[in-house]
């Protein structure tokens, strides 16, 4: 089988665009060696993209933005190399012979369209505009799965598929990302910083708790994406103070060490089509508190205790109950670690060529 796969996300994306593309070539290839993988880059990222499969084949496109890439380039290499399956992330091929399976992420930006800016919500509203295109929609979690059938009823085949962490996160040597930190003595959130992500909420519980302080801080990971949030005076002044510490974005192996090592992760998203935080973070064994969202119930039973994401004086309490029961979180099973898996994702893309 010839397939395109939609790599512009690949070195220059989102954090989680980068690392689920990343991880379907790795598996694609390991699981399926006699296929002949095409990837589609940014032109600009074709000479530095180094991938683990010696015969996949990486081309260049000069298409300014993912939108016209998905829906214009990659069809048209998919007829250059007489691709049979087309492989996209968000947005559908425009045209082409070849069958054509597009990842969505989510479409939180058609049931919540209040946490997006309007150049966002313009741009993401090409999504399902395109989605009755594709002959399969395939989504990480059965939650996500609900939410585009009720927004796009004529999309075909829409198909929960569950996602993994990455390799990296499993393999790589954990490396301390931040001087004078100690191990035990922080708790962690880690996202992107914006509305949806609930930070305010989340540094005013941890305040509230009365636990947090610059020997036990607050470390907030993660970079400014779309529309922000404004935080309140009293989260500005624990970041003053220095009980609360921003430290940006890291590297995977850094993000792993702050996962082995945090006393508590707290995940208070107002709403996820998969939520990797607090997966990532169950798998290497932290203890995680999480909103209480149908998707954290179906990805996270039994690894994570749940609160409402909104309550600022729950959350301080269940705060305080972590940290003052002294437990080890027991580490995750075979069973368990089949929910944080590849090869569902390419199972489900493979088979959009059967009749």
């Amino acid at each position: 089988m010839k397939v395109v796969i939609d790599g512009y996300w690949l070195l220059n994306g989102p954090p989680s665009g980068r690392m689920v593309v990343k991880e379907i070539i790795r598996a694609w290839g390991r699981l399926h060696p006699e296929d002949q993988l095409t990837v589609l880059v940014p032109r600009r990222d074709r000479a530095a993209v180094q991938l683990d499969h010696p015969t996949v084949e990486v081309r260049g496109t000069r298409a300014p933005v993912h939108l016209l890439a998905a829906a214009i380039a990659l069809p048209v290499l998919a007829r250059r190399v007489g691709g049979d399956l087309v492989v996209s992330q968000n947005f559908t091929p425009l045209f082409g012979a070849a069958r054509s399976a597009v990842f969505v992420h989510d479409v939180l930006f058609q049931s919540n369209p209040s946490w997006f800016t309007r150049l966002e919500r313009a741009y993401l509203s090409l999504i399902p505009a395109l989605l009755p295109r594709a002959d399969r929609v395939l989504t990480s979690s059965s939650t996500e799965t609900r939410r585009i059938r009720e927004h796009n009823p004529r999309a075909h085949q829409i198909v929960p598929t569950g996602l993994g962490i990455s390799r990296a996160m499993r393999h790589d040597a954990p490396s301390r990302p931040v001087d004078g930190l100690l191990a035990g003595q922080f708790l962690l959130t880690v996202g992107r910083l914006n509305v949806r992500k609930n930070l305010s909420t989340t540094i005013e519980a941890a305040v509230a708790s009365g636990r947090v302080t610059c020997d036990l801080p607050l470390v907030v990971v993660g970079e400014p994406s779309g529309r922000s949030e404004a935080l309140s005076s009293s989260a500005r002044e624990a970041e003053s103070a220095g009980s609360v510490r921003f430290v940006g974005g890291v590297a995977d192996d850094e993000l792993r060490w702050l996962y082995e090592h945090c006393r508590l992760m707290l995940f208070l998203s107002l709403d996820e089509g998969w939520g990797l935080p607090p997966i990532e973070a169950a798998n290497l064994g932290a203890r995680v508190l999480v909103s209480d969202r149908p998707v954290f119930r179906e990805t996270l039973a039994g690894d994570a205790t749940f609160v409402d994401s909104n309550d600022v004086d729950a959350v301080a309490e269940h705060i305080r109950l972590e940290l003052d029961t002294d437990h080890q979180k027991p580490p995750l099973t075979d069973t368990d670690r089949q929910r944080s898996s590849w090869s569902g994702v390419v199972a489900a893309a493979r088979a959009t060529t059967e009749k």
